[in-house]
Protein backbone atom coordinates (compact mmCIF):
# COMPACT_ATOMS: atom_id res chain seq x y z
CA UNK A 1 0.00 0.00 0.00
CA UNK A 2 2.75 2.60 0.77
CA UNK A 3 4.24 2.00 -2.67
CA UNK A 4 0.90 2.48 -4.43
CA UNK A 5 0.31 5.76 -2.62
CA UNK A 6 3.86 6.83 -3.41
CA UNK A 7 3.51 5.97 -7.09
CA UNK A 8 0.24 7.89 -7.48
CA UNK A 9 1.52 11.14 -5.94
CA UNK A 10 5.21 11.01 -6.82
CA UNK A 11 4.77 12.23 -10.42
CA UNK A 12 2.72 15.22 -9.26
CA UNK A 13 5.33 15.97 -6.61
CA UNK A 14 8.10 15.95 -9.22
CA UNK A 15 6.12 18.19 -11.57
CA UNK A 16 5.32 20.69 -8.81
CA UNK A 17 8.99 20.79 -7.77
CA UNK A 18 10.10 21.32 -11.38
CA UNK A 19 7.78 24.29 -11.82
CA UNK A 20 8.79 25.90 -8.52
CA UNK A 21 12.50 25.57 -9.33
CA UNK A 22 12.21 26.72 -12.96
CA UNK A 23 10.33 29.87 -11.90
CA UNK A 24 12.65 30.20 -8.88
CA UNK A 25 15.64 30.09 -11.23
CA UNK A 26 14.26 33.03 -13.18
CA UNK A 27 13.62 34.90 -9.92
CA UNK A 28 17.21 34.27 -8.76
CA UNK A 29 18.52 35.47 -12.14
CA UNK A 30 16.52 38.69 -11.73
CA UNK A 31 18.10 39.23 -8.31
CA UNK A 32 21.58 38.75 -9.78
CA UNK A 33 20.83 41.08 -12.67
CA UNK A 34 19.16 43.74 -10.49
CA UNK A 35 20.76 43.55 -6.99
CA UNK A 36 18.39 46.17 -5.65
CA UNK A 37 14.73 46.45 -6.57
CA UNK A 38 13.77 45.01 -9.92
CA UNK A 39 12.36 47.72 -12.21
CA UNK A 40 8.66 47.26 -12.79
CA UNK A 41 9.04 47.60 -16.53
CA UNK A 42 11.35 44.55 -16.52
CA UNK A 43 9.40 42.54 -13.93
CA UNK A 44 5.96 42.85 -15.52
CA UNK A 45 6.78 40.77 -18.67
CA UNK A 46 7.99 37.95 -16.40
CA UNK A 47 4.73 37.82 -14.44
CA UNK A 48 2.85 37.96 -17.74
CA UNK A 49 4.55 34.92 -19.26
CA UNK A 50 4.89 32.80 -16.07
CA UNK A 51 1.73 30.69 -16.71
CA UNK A 52 2.88 29.98 -20.27
CA UNK A 53 6.37 29.02 -19.10
CA UNK A 54 4.85 26.61 -16.58
CA UNK A 55 2.70 25.01 -19.27
CA UNK A 56 5.61 24.68 -21.70
CA UNK A 57 7.82 23.19 -18.96
CA UNK A 58 5.27 20.48 -18.20
CA UNK A 59 4.86 19.65 -21.90
CA UNK A 60 8.60 19.52 -22.59
CA UNK A 61 9.49 17.54 -19.47
CA UNK A 62 6.64 15.13 -20.16
CA UNK A 63 7.78 14.71 -23.77
CA UNK A 64 11.29 13.92 -22.54
CA UNK A 65 9.89 11.12 -20.37
CA UNK A 66 10.78 12.86 -17.11
CA UNK A 67 7.40 12.00 -15.57
CA UNK A 68 7.64 8.27 -16.15
CA UNK A 69 8.94 6.10 -13.33
CA UNK A 70 11.64 4.31 -15.29
CA UNK A 71 14.88 2.76 -14.10
CA UNK A 72 17.10 5.51 -15.51
CA UNK A 73 20.82 5.78 -15.13
CA UNK A 74 21.45 9.03 -13.28
CA UNK A 75 23.66 10.50 -16.03
CA UNK A 76 21.01 9.79 -18.69
CA UNK A 77 18.41 11.44 -16.48
CA UNK A 78 20.58 14.54 -16.08
CA UNK A 79 20.99 14.87 -19.84
CA UNK A 80 17.23 14.85 -20.21
CA UNK A 81 16.89 17.52 -17.53
CA UNK A 82 19.53 19.72 -19.19
CA UNK A 83 17.83 19.26 -22.57
CA UNK A 84 14.49 20.23 -21.05
CA UNK A 85 15.89 23.40 -19.49
CA UNK A 86 17.54 24.46 -22.76
CA UNK A 87 14.23 23.87 -24.50
CA UNK A 88 12.49 25.99 -21.84
CA UNK A 89 15.04 28.74 -22.54
CA UNK A 90 14.27 28.71 -26.27
CA UNK A 91 10.53 28.52 -25.61
CA UNK A 92 10.68 31.44 -23.15
CA UNK A 93 12.37 33.59 -25.78
CA UNK A 94 9.61 32.69 -28.24
CA UNK A 95 6.88 33.43 -25.69
CA UNK A 96 8.31 36.85 -24.83
CA UNK A 97 8.30 37.71 -28.52
CA UNK A 98 4.76 36.37 -28.92
CA UNK A 99 3.34 38.49 -26.03
CA UNK A 100 5.52 41.45 -27.01
CA UNK A 101 7.39 41.29 -23.72
CA UNK A 102 10.43 43.03 -25.15
CA UNK A 103 11.35 44.50 -21.73
CA UNK A 104 12.14 40.99 -20.48
CA UNK A 105 15.97 41.16 -20.08
CA UNK A 106 17.81 38.65 -22.25
CA UNK A 107 20.58 38.67 -19.64
CA UNK A 108 18.09 37.19 -17.15
CA UNK A 109 17.36 34.34 -19.56
CA UNK A 110 21.08 33.56 -19.91
CA UNK A 111 21.75 33.82 -16.15
CA UNK A 112 18.79 31.53 -15.42
CA UNK A 113 20.18 28.56 -17.37
CA UNK A 114 23.04 27.52 -15.02
CA UNK A 115 20.90 28.27 -11.96
CA UNK A 116 18.01 26.16 -13.22
CA UNK A 117 20.27 23.31 -14.34
CA UNK A 118 21.98 23.13 -10.94
CA UNK A 119 18.86 23.33 -8.76
CA UNK A 120 16.63 21.14 -10.95
CA UNK A 121 19.37 18.51 -11.26
CA UNK A 122 19.79 18.51 -7.48
CA UNK A 123 16.03 18.16 -7.04
CA UNK A 124 15.86 15.37 -9.60
CA UNK A 125 18.75 13.56 -7.91
CA UNK A 126 16.76 13.55 -4.67
CA UNK A 127 13.71 12.25 -6.58
CA UNK A 128 15.83 9.61 -8.33
CA UNK A 129 17.33 8.47 -5.03
CA UNK A 130 13.91 8.36 -3.36
CA UNK A 131 12.45 6.48 -6.32
CA UNK A 132 15.25 3.92 -6.20
CA UNK A 133 14.77 3.51 -2.45
CA UNK A 134 11.01 3.03 -2.60
CA UNK A 135 10.44 1.75 -6.13
CA UNK A 136 13.70 -0.01 -6.86
CA UNK A 137 15.30 -3.21 -5.65
CA UNK A 138 12.41 -5.35 -6.73
CA UNK A 139 12.74 -9.06 -6.04
CA UNK A 140 12.08 -10.59 -9.46
CA UNK A 141 11.13 -14.09 -10.61
CA UNK A 142 11.99 -14.79 -14.27
CA UNK A 143 9.78 -17.31 -16.07
CA UNK A 144 11.05 -18.92 -19.27
CA UNK A 145 13.29 -21.45 -20.96
CA UNK A 146 16.99 -21.52 -19.88
CA UNK A 147 18.25 -19.98 -23.17
CA UNK A 148 15.84 -17.03 -23.03
CA UNK A 149 16.32 -16.55 -19.30
CA UNK A 150 20.07 -16.17 -19.80
CA UNK A 151 19.47 -13.47 -22.43
CA UNK A 152 17.02 -11.64 -20.14
CA UNK A 153 19.49 -11.76 -17.25
CA UNK A 154 22.03 -10.05 -19.50
CA UNK A 155 19.57 -7.17 -19.96
CA UNK A 156 18.90 -6.91 -16.22
CA UNK A 157 22.65 -6.85 -15.50
CA UNK A 158 22.95 -3.75 -17.71
CA UNK A 159 20.50 -1.81 -15.54
CA UNK A 160 21.86 0.53 -12.85
CA UNK A 161 22.54 -1.27 -9.61
CA UNK A 162 19.86 -1.13 -6.97
CA UNK A 163 16.78 -1.51 -9.19
CA UNK A 164 16.19 -5.24 -9.57
CA UNK A 165 17.33 -8.38 -7.83
CA UNK A 166 16.69 -11.70 -9.57
CA UNK A 167 15.68 -14.09 -6.82
CA UNK A 168 14.52 -17.13 -8.74
CA UNK A 169 14.15 -18.72 -12.20
CA UNK A 170 11.21 -20.85 -13.24
CA UNK A 171 11.01 -23.08 -16.32
CA UNK A 172 7.63 -23.37 -18.13
CA UNK A 173 7.24 -27.00 -17.03
CA UNK A 174 7.55 -25.94 -13.36
CA UNK A 175 4.76 -23.32 -13.37
CA UNK A 176 2.90 -25.34 -10.74
CA UNK A 177 5.39 -23.95 -8.19
CA UNK A 178 4.49 -20.32 -9.04
CA UNK A 179 1.86 -19.73 -6.28
CA UNK A 180 4.29 -20.83 -3.57
CA UNK A 181 7.07 -18.56 -4.90
CA UNK A 182 5.02 -15.37 -5.39
CA UNK A 183 4.74 -14.35 -1.69
CA UNK A 184 8.51 -13.76 -1.58
CA UNK A 185 8.60 -11.82 -4.89
CA UNK A 186 7.71 -8.29 -5.94
CA UNK A 187 7.35 -8.96 -9.66
CA UNK A 188 7.44 -11.64 -12.35
CA UNK A 189 9.17 -11.22 -15.72
CA UNK A 190 7.76 -13.40 -18.53
CA UNK A 191 9.66 -14.23 -21.74
CA UNK A 192 7.81 -13.99 -25.11
CA UNK A 193 7.99 -17.68 -26.12
CA UNK A 194 5.72 -18.80 -23.27
CA UNK A 195 2.43 -20.21 -24.57
CA UNK A 196 -0.75 -18.11 -24.43
CA UNK A 197 -2.21 -20.38 -21.76
CA UNK A 198 0.94 -20.24 -19.63
CA UNK A 199 1.05 -16.43 -19.92
CA UNK A 200 -2.59 -16.26 -18.85
CA UNK A 201 -1.89 -18.52 -15.87
CA UNK A 202 1.10 -16.41 -14.79
CA UNK A 203 -0.84 -13.13 -15.07
CA UNK A 204 -3.79 -14.62 -13.19
CA UNK A 205 -1.53 -15.83 -10.39
CA UNK A 206 0.15 -12.39 -10.17
CA UNK A 207 -3.23 -10.64 -9.94
CA UNK A 208 -4.41 -12.94 -7.16
CA UNK A 209 -1.17 -12.43 -5.22
CA UNK A 210 -1.06 -8.66 -5.83
CA UNK A 211 2.29 -8.85 -7.62
CA UNK A 212 3.45 -6.93 -10.70
CA UNK A 213 4.01 -8.72 -13.99
CA UNK A 214 6.37 -7.69 -16.80
CA UNK A 215 5.62 -9.27 -20.17
CA UNK A 216 8.13 -9.17 -23.04
CA UNK A 217 5.73 -8.75 -25.98
CA UNK A 218 5.51 -10.61 -29.25
CA UNK A 219 3.53 -9.48 -32.32
CA UNK A 220 0.25 -10.81 -30.88
CA UNK A 221 0.67 -8.80 -27.68
CA UNK A 222 1.56 -5.62 -29.59
CA UNK A 223 -1.44 -6.01 -31.89
CA UNK A 224 -3.72 -6.24 -28.84
CA UNK A 225 -2.16 -3.16 -27.23
CA UNK A 226 -4.27 -0.78 -29.32
CA UNK A 227 -7.44 -2.84 -29.55
CA UNK A 228 -10.78 -1.21 -28.78
CA UNK A 229 -13.72 -2.82 -26.99
CA UNK A 230 -16.77 -3.27 -29.23
CA UNK A 231 -19.92 -5.34 -29.01
CA UNK A 232 -21.81 -7.70 -31.32
CA UNK A 233 -25.31 -7.54 -29.90
CA UNK A 234 -24.45 -8.17 -26.22
CA UNK A 235 -21.21 -10.04 -27.00
CA UNK A 236 -18.04 -8.10 -26.02
CA UNK A 237 -15.29 -8.26 -28.63
CA UNK A 238 -11.91 -6.56 -29.04
CA UNK A 239 -11.53 -4.94 -32.46
CA UNK A 240 -8.03 -5.20 -33.93
CA UNK A 241 -7.67 -2.61 -36.66
CA UNK A 242 -5.32 -2.55 -39.64
CA UNK A 243 -1.63 -2.26 -38.79
CA UNK A 244 -1.12 0.52 -41.35
CA UNK A 245 -1.53 4.24 -40.77
CA UNK A 246 -4.85 5.76 -41.76
CA UNK A 247 -5.00 8.41 -44.50
CA UNK A 248 -5.51 11.27 -41.98
CA UNK A 249 -2.47 9.98 -40.06
CA UNK A 250 -0.40 9.82 -43.26
CA UNK A 251 -1.36 13.40 -44.17
CA UNK A 252 -0.57 14.64 -40.66
CA UNK A 253 2.77 12.85 -40.65
CA UNK A 254 3.78 14.14 -44.08
CA UNK A 255 2.82 17.72 -43.20
CA UNK A 256 4.84 17.47 -40.00
CA UNK A 257 7.81 16.02 -41.92
CA UNK A 258 7.81 18.86 -44.44
CA UNK A 259 7.54 21.53 -41.73
CA UNK A 260 10.40 20.08 -39.66
CA UNK A 261 12.56 19.41 -42.73
CA UNK A 262 12.08 22.93 -44.10
CA UNK A 263 13.01 24.49 -40.75
CA UNK A 264 15.93 22.08 -40.35
CA UNK A 265 17.42 22.80 -43.78
CA UNK A 266 17.14 26.57 -43.28
CA UNK A 267 18.37 26.75 -39.67
CA UNK A 268 20.93 23.99 -40.11
CA UNK A 269 22.47 25.26 -43.34
CA UNK A 270 25.63 26.65 -41.61
CA UNK A 271 26.09 23.30 -39.83
CA UNK A 272 25.49 21.48 -43.11
CA UNK A 273 28.20 23.53 -44.83
CA UNK A 274 30.59 23.02 -41.92
CA UNK A 275 30.20 19.24 -42.14
CA UNK A 276 30.83 19.32 -45.90
CA UNK A 277 34.09 21.23 -45.41
CA UNK A 278 35.16 19.02 -42.48
CA UNK A 279 34.74 15.80 -44.48
CA UNK A 280 36.27 17.22 -47.68
CA UNK A 281 39.36 18.63 -45.94
CA UNK A 282 40.18 15.70 -43.62
CA UNK A 283 40.01 12.59 -45.82
CA UNK A 284 40.16 11.80 -49.55
CA UNK A 285 36.96 10.70 -51.22
CA UNK A 286 33.43 11.94 -51.78
CA UNK A 287 31.71 14.08 -49.15
CA UNK A 288 28.43 12.19 -49.34
CA UNK A 289 27.97 8.47 -48.92
CA UNK A 290 25.05 7.10 -50.94
CA UNK A 291 23.78 3.64 -50.09
CA UNK A 292 20.74 1.64 -51.15
CA UNK A 293 18.34 0.94 -48.28
CA UNK A 294 14.92 -0.70 -48.07
CA UNK A 295 12.06 1.66 -47.30
CA UNK A 296 8.27 1.90 -47.34
CA UNK A 297 6.58 -1.29 -48.56
CA UNK A 298 9.99 -2.86 -49.16
CA UNK A 299 10.95 -0.45 -51.94
CA UNK A 300 14.67 0.35 -52.32
CA UNK A 301 15.86 3.95 -52.23
CA UNK A 302 19.16 5.84 -52.12
CA UNK A 303 19.98 7.05 -48.62
CA UNK A 304 22.31 10.04 -48.14
CA UNK A 305 24.85 10.44 -45.36
CA UNK A 306 28.06 12.32 -44.79
CA UNK A 307 30.91 9.89 -45.35
CA UNK A 308 32.40 8.78 -42.02
CA UNK A 309 34.61 5.91 -43.22
CA UNK A 310 37.60 5.64 -45.50
CA UNK A 311 36.88 5.33 -49.21
CA UNK A 312 35.73 1.81 -50.30
CA UNK A 313 35.50 0.67 -46.67
CA UNK A 314 33.66 -2.56 -47.57
CA UNK A 315 35.62 -3.38 -50.72
CA UNK A 316 37.40 -6.37 -49.18
CA UNK A 317 34.97 -7.31 -46.39
CA UNK A 318 31.57 -6.98 -48.04
CA UNK A 319 28.57 -5.68 -46.05
CA UNK A 320 29.35 -5.71 -42.30
CA UNK A 321 28.03 -3.63 -39.43
CA UNK A 322 30.31 -1.04 -37.84
CA UNK A 323 32.14 -2.31 -34.77
CA UNK A 324 33.38 -0.64 -31.62
CA UNK A 325 36.68 1.18 -32.34
CA UNK A 326 36.28 0.37 -36.05
CA UNK A 327 39.53 1.28 -37.86
CA UNK A 328 37.60 2.17 -41.03
CA UNK A 329 36.00 5.22 -39.36
CA UNK A 330 37.87 8.48 -39.94
CA UNK A 331 38.69 10.94 -37.16
CA UNK A 332 36.06 13.45 -38.23
CA UNK A 333 33.74 10.51 -38.90
CA UNK A 334 33.79 9.55 -35.21
CA UNK A 335 32.69 13.06 -34.29
CA UNK A 336 29.94 13.06 -36.90
CA UNK A 337 28.71 9.65 -35.76
CA UNK A 338 28.77 10.47 -32.04
CA UNK A 339 26.69 13.62 -32.66
CA UNK A 340 24.64 11.97 -35.44
CA UNK A 341 25.49 14.87 -37.72
CA UNK A 342 26.30 12.30 -40.41
CA UNK A 343 22.53 11.78 -40.68
CA UNK A 344 21.82 15.43 -41.66
CA UNK A 345 21.70 14.76 -45.45
CA UNK A 346 18.76 12.44 -44.81
CA UNK A 347 16.64 15.58 -44.52
CA UNK A 348 16.87 15.49 -48.32
CA UNK A 349 15.43 11.97 -48.22
CA UNK A 350 12.56 13.27 -46.09
CA UNK A 351 11.96 16.12 -48.52
CA UNK A 352 11.88 13.65 -51.43
CA UNK A 353 9.40 11.44 -49.56
CA UNK A 354 11.71 8.42 -49.15
CA UNK A 355 11.85 8.85 -45.38
CA UNK A 356 10.07 10.43 -42.44
CA UNK A 357 11.50 12.33 -39.47
CA UNK A 358 10.37 9.52 -37.14
CA UNK A 359 10.10 5.86 -38.03
CA UNK A 360 12.05 2.59 -38.06
CA UNK A 361 15.63 3.04 -39.22
CA UNK A 362 16.13 1.82 -42.83
CA UNK A 363 18.34 -1.20 -43.31
CA UNK A 364 20.20 -2.78 -46.20
CA UNK A 365 18.60 -5.70 -48.03
CA UNK A 366 21.59 -7.92 -47.15
CA UNK A 367 20.92 -7.57 -43.42
CA UNK A 368 17.13 -7.67 -43.80
CA UNK A 369 17.37 -11.10 -45.42
CA UNK A 370 19.34 -12.28 -42.38
CA UNK A 371 16.91 -10.73 -39.89
CA UNK A 372 13.86 -12.26 -41.62
CA UNK A 373 15.32 -15.74 -41.16
CA UNK A 374 15.47 -15.15 -37.39
CA UNK A 375 12.34 -12.98 -37.10
CA UNK A 376 9.60 -13.72 -39.67
CA UNK A 377 7.58 -10.63 -38.60
CA UNK A 378 10.43 -8.28 -39.57
CA UNK A 379 8.68 -7.18 -42.78
CA UNK A 380 5.93 -5.43 -40.78
CA UNK A 381 8.29 -2.54 -40.03
CA UNK A 382 8.08 -1.57 -43.72
CA UNK A 383 4.41 -0.57 -43.31
CA UNK A 384 5.57 2.99 -42.56
CA UNK A 385 8.34 5.11 -44.01
CA UNK A 386 11.75 4.72 -42.35
CA UNK A 387 12.88 7.61 -40.17
CA UNK A 388 15.89 9.63 -39.07
CA UNK A 389 15.12 8.56 -35.52
CA UNK A 390 12.64 6.19 -33.95
CA UNK A 391 11.40 4.53 -30.81
CA UNK A 392 14.06 1.82 -31.13
CA UNK A 393 16.79 4.47 -31.34
CA UNK A 394 15.49 6.20 -28.20
CA UNK A 395 15.07 3.12 -26.02
CA UNK A 396 17.56 0.60 -27.41
CA UNK A 397 21.30 0.51 -28.01
CA UNK A 398 23.41 -0.11 -31.12
CA UNK A 399 24.03 -3.66 -29.84
CA UNK A 400 20.35 -4.36 -29.14
CA UNK A 401 19.16 -7.39 -31.12
CA UNK A 402 17.12 -6.95 -34.29
CA UNK A 403 14.23 -8.78 -32.57
CA UNK A 404 14.11 -6.35 -29.65
CA UNK A 405 14.38 -3.33 -31.97
CA UNK A 406 11.53 -4.79 -34.01
CA UNK A 407 9.35 -4.84 -30.89
CA UNK A 408 9.89 -1.09 -30.49
CA UNK A 409 9.26 -0.44 -34.19
CA UNK A 410 6.02 -2.43 -34.21
CA UNK A 411 4.83 -0.72 -31.04
CA UNK A 412 5.51 2.64 -32.70
CA UNK A 413 3.51 1.73 -35.80
CA UNK A 414 0.65 0.40 -33.69
CA UNK A 415 0.52 3.48 -31.45
CA UNK A 416 1.51 6.25 -33.87
CA UNK A 417 0.42 9.79 -33.03
CA UNK A 418 1.82 13.26 -33.63
CA UNK A 419 2.50 13.57 -29.90
CA UNK A 420 4.50 10.31 -29.97
CA UNK A 421 6.61 11.70 -32.84
CA UNK A 422 7.27 14.89 -30.86
CA UNK A 423 8.24 12.86 -27.79
CA UNK A 424 10.67 10.73 -29.80
CA UNK A 425 12.29 13.83 -31.33
CA UNK A 426 12.68 15.42 -27.88
CA UNK A 427 14.12 12.24 -26.38
CA UNK A 428 16.60 11.91 -29.27
CA UNK A 429 18.29 15.19 -28.28
CA UNK A 430 19.84 13.98 -24.97
CA UNK A 431 21.01 10.81 -26.74
CA UNK A 432 22.85 12.94 -29.30
CA UNK A 433 24.38 15.05 -26.50
CA UNK A 434 25.59 11.88 -24.80
CA UNK A 435 26.89 10.25 -27.97
CA UNK A 436 24.81 7.13 -27.26
CA UNK A 437 23.83 4.63 -29.90
CA UNK A 438 26.82 5.29 -32.16
CA UNK A 439 29.57 3.17 -30.62
CA UNK A 440 29.17 0.21 -32.98
CA UNK A 441 28.97 -3.45 -32.15
CA UNK A 442 31.24 -4.86 -29.47
CA UNK A 443 33.77 -7.33 -30.74
CA UNK A 444 32.86 -9.94 -28.14
CA UNK A 445 30.60 -10.53 -25.18
CA UNK A 446 31.87 -9.19 -21.87
CA UNK A 447 33.39 -12.28 -20.14
CA UNK A 448 32.92 -10.80 -16.66
CA UNK A 449 29.24 -10.21 -17.36
CA UNK A 450 28.79 -13.77 -18.65
CA UNK A 451 30.59 -15.16 -15.61
CA UNK A 452 28.35 -13.14 -13.29
CA UNK A 453 25.22 -14.43 -15.07
CA UNK A 454 26.35 -18.06 -14.82
CA UNK A 455 27.26 -17.56 -11.17
CA UNK A 456 23.80 -16.13 -10.46
CA UNK A 457 22.06 -19.00 -12.26
CA UNK A 458 24.14 -21.59 -10.37
CA UNK A 459 23.52 -19.84 -7.07
CA UNK A 460 19.74 -19.82 -7.62
CA UNK A 461 19.74 -23.46 -8.63
CA UNK A 462 21.80 -24.43 -5.57
CA UNK A 463 19.46 -22.51 -3.28
CA UNK A 464 16.44 -24.15 -4.89
CA UNK A 465 18.03 -27.59 -4.51
CA UNK A 466 18.75 -26.91 -0.84
CA UNK A 467 15.12 -25.94 -0.22
CA UNK A 468 13.86 -29.12 -1.92
CA UNK A 469 16.30 -31.27 0.01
Amino acid sequence: MPFRIFKSIFIYLMAFGDLVLIIGGFFAAYKLRFPGQVPGVNWEPFTQITPWVCLVTLILFSGLGLYQLRQHEFTALMRKVATGILAVFVSTMAITFWVRGFAFPRSVLVLAIPIQVSIVCTWRYLCWYLQRWLYGRKKVLVVGSPAEVTEVLGKLFDLPRGWFEVRDLLAPEDLGKLPSLLPSMDAVLVVPSLSRQDKANVLSACLRAGREAYLIPDLYDIMLSHGSLQQLNDLPVVEIQDFRLTWPQKITKRTFDLAVTGAGLILGSPLFLGCILAVALTSPGPVFYIQERVGYRGRPFSLYKFRTMVRDAEKTTGPILAKENDSRITTIGRILRSTRLDELPQLINVLKGNMSIVGPRPERLYFINQFIKETPNYHYRHLVKPGLTGLAQVYSKYTTSATDKLRYDLYYIRNYSLWLDLKIILQTIPLVLGGEGSQGQKEQTDPEKQAAIHALVNSIHQTASGKEG
